[in-house]
């Protein structure tokens, strides 16, 4: 059974579902950050991307000698997860392996997210553990939509994306979902990535490696800062929306990335895969910071 959750504060409040274990919702007064999830565009708001990031080349991946079907950003999107914990300003949801997850993913894991809401934001961390003798390989990542614009009389070509620092690493070109081996510029200013309609026109703007731990909403008409998404130490970053019309834009840092269109399929070689001994943890978390100097 799909459930929701509340965590609210006298700055924030923050709506969760246990069926995905998916944030819903982020808003302050009249101005909500999370996008609605309008099927006309894409039907999500901020899936989690577990036990893959990402594609399989050939919607597969292989583990001694078994080949296993796997659609795109694994399963852990379309679970439903149990509520581990519960606090005032926090939210533990869990997912466990199972007969089901084993004929497709064939590892034992405990997969835990916890929400925590904070004066400014929300944290987003994920927690992975290995309980079993054999090693565990996964990828874990976030995939949260805003809302851009934010308010309305806006449009989202109105909008810059500040990053942190002034680097301009070339994306990488997708390939039928998958990472091709060319790249190709996106930045025309130094630290800032503008936003015209075809910005998305080659897919997501996938950084490998990312240079970057923070990127902010700017509405360059205003000058307004509205919110930011800090990542500190994510491997892999992708920038996404569905095409030229879509009020969104996801962020989505990544510990891990899809397929390249020449990898062999084979899950130990997959680049960015994590592996997990017996009983050893993963952990990592971004944070939506929310600005309220533009009040």
């Amino acid at each position: 059974m799909n459930t929701t959750y509340t965590l609210q504060n006298k700055y924030l409040k923050a709506t969760f579902k246990s069926q995905g274990a998916e944030l819903i919702s982020l808003c302050k007064e009249n101005i909500e950050y999370i996008w609605n999830g309008n099927p006309e565009f894409w039907n999500r708001h901020a899936p989690v991307l577990f036990p893959f990031v990402g594609s399989l080349k050939n919607n597969s991946y292989s583990y001694k000698g078994i080949s296993y079907p796997m659609g795109q950003h694994g399963f852990a999107r379309d679970k439903n997860f149990t509520v581990a914990t519960q606090t005032e300003d926090s939210i533990t949801f869990q997912l466990e392996s199972d007969e089901e997850s084993k004929k497709i993913y064939p590892f034992d894991f405990l997969f835990q997210l916890k929400y925590t809401l904070t004066s400014n934001g929300l944290v987003t961390s994920y927690f992975v553990e290995n309980p079993a003798q054999e090693d565990l390989y996964f990828s874990v990542g976030g995939h949260p939509a805003f809302n851009c614009p934010f308010e309305k009389n806006q449009t989202r070509e109105e909008y810059i994306l500040m990053f942190d620092n002034d680097e301009t690493p070339e994306a990488k070109l997708i390939e039928g979902s998958l990472i091709g081996n060319e790249s190709y510029p996106v930045f025309k200013q130094e630290g800032i990535l503008e936003l015209p309609k075809n910005v998305f026109d080659n897919d997501a703007i996938v950084f490998n490696p990312n240079p970057f731990s923070q990127i902010s909403f700017i509405h360059e008409p205003t000058g307004n800062t509205y919110m930011s998404v800090e990542f500190k130490n994510f491997p892999y970053l992708g920038i996404w929306s569905k095409n030229q019309e879509a009020p969104f834009i996801c962020i989505e840092p990544w510990h891990g990335i899809a397929d390249n269109v020449n990898h062999n399929q084979e899950i130990t070689e997959k680049e960015g895969i994590i592996k997990l001994n017996l009983k050893e943890t993963f952990n990592c978390e971004y944070s939506i910071l929310i600005n309220f100097d533009n009040e």
